[in-house]
């Protein structure tokens, strides 16, 4: 607990911190703006499907085997659900809040940086659907939320975050935590695939461009305004509380977005 006190007041780690929650927040803002700069994106999933590897069968035959099997389905969904922003999280209080690796730290943010900004102009010019969504799969949601667009699958940035978060952990490989977060981002790619939300192709791309990236000789470093660290260390903290809080209802309304709405009207007073 002191550990955490001590990383809290650190502005080095403060800054570090905001800085993934604004990126985060910026792809957010990204997939809420799709809807209408994304009108000119090229909808190439009839011709996909021409490639092996996309049939009905296949999909349906992955999601039916993991369905039979309870276990296996419970664990897929977690790791499913942990993904996207739980990997972020997970590897980013690892690396900042345990560890205080600022290199690291400052490394993969540069390639998360990277990494949405080749995505999102590969959504903008073309895209392709999900497979529950292409074959009408039961039990899955068609609309799209905070954290995903049905559209936003081949690169899968879900797998291009994996692979990034994998290779910047693997020198702490030796370590139980970092053998802990290899393992569990190993996980996802399967998970993606035999839940039916990611064709295989977009797990391979996911990998291609998280591999890309990582190798790229450009790296950003947390060079900020000398301006922001001469702050207060309690004005920071506040940033921080903000960004945290609604990193949450991001991923609240994310979740549930009628039930949110309902809850966030009923505290405003709404009918």
């Amino acid at each position: 607990m002191n550990m955490l006190q001590r990383r809290l007041e650190d502005p080095e780690v403060l800054v570090r911190l905001n800085a993934f929650f604004l990126s985060y927040f910026g792809w957010v803002a990204f997939g809420v703006l799709y809807g209408v700069i994304g009108r000119w994106s090229l909808d190439l999933t009839p011709q996909f499907l021409r490639l092996p590897l996309t049939s009905r069968d296949l999909v349906v035959g992955l999601v039916e085997f993991t369905k039979g099997v309870p276990p296996l389905h419970a664990l897929f969904t977690v790791v499913y659900y942990l993904g996207f922003a739980g990997s972020i999280a997970l590897i980013v209080a690892y690396l900042l809040l345990y560890l205080r690796d600022l290199e690291a730290s400052d490394r993969l943010l540069a390639r998360y940086l990277m990494a949405y900004a080749v995505a999102g102009v590969i959504y903008l010019i073309a895209h392709i659907y999900a497979p529950h969504i292409v074959y009408n799969l039961p039990g899955y949601t068609s609309s799209n939320t905070l954290l995903t667009r049905q559209e936003f699958v081949l690169p899968s940035l879900h797998n291009t975050f994996i692979m990034i978060n994998i290779l910047t952990l693997w020198k702490y490989r030796k370590r139980l935590g970092g053998k802990v977060l290899i393992l569990t981002n190993s996980l996802i790619p399967f998970a993606t695939v035999f839940l039916g939300h990611h064709w295989i192709y977009d797990v391979l791309t996911g990998f291609l461009l998280g591999m890309a990236v990582s190798k790229a000789p450009w790296e950003w470093s947390a060079r900020i305004s000398t301006g922001i660290y001469r702050w207060e260390v309690s004005s920071l903290q506040r940033v921080t509380v903000l960004n945290f809080l609604l990193a949450v209802i991001v991923l609240i309304v994310a979740a549930d977005p009628a039930r949110a709405l309902a809850i966030f009207g009923g505290l405003l007073g709404g009918p």
